[in-house]
């Protein structure tokens, strides 16, 4: 997770993501992740007002949040 100056947050595991991203206190402006990107991760994304998703995969791509492929 990165915050609006593109530095780190915090690292967690890809399984955690959607799960992490309403507890951290800071705004997150981007989510690199190395893997799947599933329909949850993107919908706990657009909640909290995320920008940017970059993953190797997308289970969807229904939504107004950037998509970048690793």
């Amino acid at each position: 997770m990165l915050n609006e100056n593109l530095e780190e947050i915090k690292s967690i595991s890809a399984k955690t993501v959607s799960g992490s991203l309403k507890r951290v206190n800071e705004k997150i402006r981007a989510i690199i992740i190395d893997g799947s990107v599933t329909k949850s991760i993107i919908s706990a994304a657009e909640e909290i007002g995320c920008q940017t998703i970059v993953a190797k995969n997308f289970a969807t791509t229904d939504t107004k949040i950037k998509l970048l492929s690793l």
